[in-house]
């Protein structure tokens, strides 16, 4: 277990979440705009479909995750649901973007909600749950995990700001089709080189591999670990966040900025700052600790949306915020993924039992149901600020509802992050957990 991970090994396994957010980033940031602008669904039943379906998507998480736990072969538990998933998510994203045009009203909303399904809880749920579990079996070292985080989430930014800056070109190009197909191969490319380059290190004991547990026993087990339960919350409320000025930030772009151009340099100001501090993360994290540094991150996040609060149309103001909610995410870019390894630990050593699988559905979870909630709320907020598509400028209701989404209710958000990460230390108690796993390991 203590095998050394190359840094080859290391990029390889950073490269996967890239191909996953060419699918998620994708959905995230531009599905509610293909569907409400050209497709003609309502803001109000897009932010429906999409919050139903996270709802559904959560369950199979937990699903996917008692799955992965009692998968056993020679490429590991989790290393091969990556290749497995890989074309079913790269097929779905490409059917969520081809709604037919023949299709009448109810037909495409039906056909939506069946593609959206597909994707999201069932395709997108293997292949990105399994992903985050194979971080805990790569290694156990603390810092390796955080290292790896950090250049995982180097590679998901590059790869958001590419999708952010080259989608709409994509699709003047090629159409919205199109591009789903380009993005849909650059995933499965992506996947591919994660599971040709990792490796498994972690052996389950033989007591766990003869004798495995049954799903009502591995639930019961799970729900004792009272972090899961944080880290869980932690991955909504982030994921929230997220889901809101993802989804709203090509609205606020151009209908409150009035520039539709300055969507992408909005995302270079929030996702720069990342891009130069995470390769700092692992120092910071090693010397002062993971919930430390992500308290202090949840402090910079407010800072700059305050900032956006007091100048919400002032370009230059904006982009600072911006930048200051960056910098103070970066710990929770790195940090929770990581932290996520470390629940995984504290699980075996309080009941002897590992759930790699289980406890990152939290992660899966957390993901989908964020964002779920953060995206219907866009379709929701939208529609009772009496969005129209058709509209050269929007009323003023409007307006104030892109700003709330954009800059008020992810302010709100992050002041209860704070409040469930300041329950969620388990950097103090890390080091005995470690200690007393390596010794029954050696038993």
């Amino acid at each position: 277990m203590k095998e050394k991970v190359s840094f080859g090994e290391k990029l390889a396994y950073g490269v996967g979440d890239g191909g996953c957010n060419f699918v998620w980033t994708t959905i995230g940031s531009f599905l509610t705009l293909y569907y409400t602008d050209s497709v003609g669904i309502s803001a109000a039943v897009v932010g429906t479909i999409m919050l139903l379906t996270r709802l559904l998507d959560g369950l199979s998480d937990l699903g996917m995750g008692a799955l992965i736990d009692k998968t056993h072969t020679r490429w590991g538990k989790a290393r091969p649901w990556v290749l497995w998933s890989s074309i079913p998510m790269a097929v779905g994203l490409i059917l969520l973007f081809h709604v037919p045009d023949q299709f009448h009203m109810q037909g495409k909303i039906i056909y939506a909600m069946i593609t959206y399904v597909f994707l999201a809880a069932f395709a997108y749920t293997a292949c990105n749950l399994s992903y985050n579990t194979l971080l805990s079996l790569i290694t156990t070292e603390q810092n390796d995990r955080t290292s790896m985080s950090t250049i995982r989430f180097i590679c998901t930014l590059i790869a958001i700001l590419f999708i952010s800056y080259s989608t709409m070109h994509f699709v003047g190009w090629f159409g919205w089709g199109g591009m789903s197909v380009i993005y849909g191969l650059i995933a499965f490319a992506l996947l591919l080189v994660t599971f040709f380059g990792t490796k498994e290190r972690y052996v389950p004991l033989k007591r766990q591999q003869e004798n495995p547990l049954g799903l009502l026993q591995s639930f019961h087990i799970l729900f004792k670990n009272k972090y899961f339960i944080f880290v869980t919350l932690l991955f909504v409320v982030n994921y929230v966040v997220m889901g809101l000025q993802g989804g709203a930030g090509i609205y606020y772009a151009r209908d409150v900025l009035g520039n539709a151009g300055a969507f992408g340099t909005l995302v270079l100001a929030g996702f720069l700052p990342m891009l130069i501090g995470l390769p700092l993360f692992p120092i910071l994290a090693k010397t002062f600790g993971k919930w430390k540094c992500m308290m202090f991150g949840y402090g910079m996040q407010l800072v700059g949306l305050l900032l956006m609060i007091a100048f919400p149309v002032y370009l230059p103001m904006i982009l600072i915020g911006l930048s200051l909610k960056g910098f103070g995410s970066i710990p929770h870019t790195a940090g929770l993924f990581a932290l996520v390894a470390d629940v995984v630990d504290y699980g075996e050593w309080r009941t002897k039992e590992r759930l790699d699988g289980l406890t990152y559905s939290a992660t899966s979870f957390g993901m989908k149901v964020g964002t779920g909630l953060g995206t219907a709320l866009v379709g929701w907020i939208l529609a009772f600020g009496n969005y129209d598509p058709n509209a050269s400028i929007q009323t003023a209701k409007t307006i104030v509802a892109m700003k709330a989404l954009y800059i008020y209710i992810p302010f709100v958000f992050v002041l209860l992050g704070i409040i469930v990460l300041f329950f969620t230390n388990i950097d103090r108690i890390y080091p005995i957990i470690i200690s007393e796993l390596e010794q029954r390991r050696k038993e």
